[in-house]
């Protein structure tokens, strides 16, 4: 077997066991999640205190194990001038779901329930970034710095960001295939745990995931434009990329 081919199969096992030890440091485990932050919409009224994250389709209850302050802080964000009872509002809030505990009265018509531990605001008005935004989406590198990454001088080799569940990440660095486990620390990102194949490129492609890998490996101020397209600022360099998922 070459060399070559070998260092293949190897990276795909460490894949599978990164995807299977990733709940041990801190994503999703079971059926009651870890603290995360949600985008999604919020919806206040006599007998309505739900939340519906973006990124399923379900519905939570939000509990008592929510504190009187957030509940002021949510039920403030659904008084905008204009906003009839019971109309759901877009927020970005951190919080647990929990849909293992007993759920009585109202709350018995959802999925779960929801202990919100943070409010950032209206969707509109918070740059915050979830693990909603990037989960199942797909960036490609389009500047580093001010220069425009070219395809052809790369070999058709651009360096890529594939969000998979539980934000396992995936891609090429523009020369090796690589994987590891994304994080989110309030307007930080990194990658943890990072690992790849050890294929040698050609000088402009080793230069380039050089700069990519360190960027990655160390916190970066992570934000997504308008445009949808997500930058990563750090003492190294500045990554932009554009969203290209699989599936336009």
């Amino acid at each position: 077997m070459r060399i070559g081919e070998l260092m293949n199969k190897v990276f795909v096992i460490a894949i599978a066991l990164l995807v299977l030890v990733a709940p041990a440091s801190g994503f999703a485990s079971g059926t009651s999640e870890t603290v995360l932050r949600y985008r999604g919409e919020y919806t206040f009224g006599h007998e309505v205190r739900s939340f519906c994250p973006a990124i399923n389709s379900q519905c939570y209850w939000v509990g008592a194990n929510t504190g009187s302050a957030v509940h002021a802080a949510l039920k403030k964000l659904t008084t905008r001038p204009g906003t009839a009872p019971y109309t759901p509002v877009c927020v970005v809030i951190e919080g647990r779901i929990d849909r293992d505990s007993e759920r009585t009265g109202f709350a018995a018509d959802y999925a779960g329930l929801f202990s919100v531990t943070r409010v950032f605001g209206h969707c509109d008005e918070t740059d915050i970034v979830t693990q909603g935004d990037l989960q199942h989406h797909r960036w490609l590198l389009e500047r580093i710095n001010d220069e425009v990454i070219d395809s052809d001088a790369l070999g058709g080799m651009i360096p890529e960001l594939d969000f998979g569940e539980r934000m396992t990440v995936s891609g090429n660095t523009g020369c090796n295939r690589y994987s590891g486990q994304a994080r989110l620390r309030e307007e930080f990102f990194v990658v943890e745990r990072m690992i790849s194949t050890r294929r040698a490129c050609p000088p402009q492609n080793m230069d380039l995931e050089r700069t990519f890998q360190q960027v990655l490996g160390s916190e970066s101020v992570i934000s997504i434009g308008d445009d949808r397209q997500l930058i990563l600022k750090s003492e190294q360099a500045v990554l932009r990329f554009r969203l290209f998922d699989w599936r336009q």
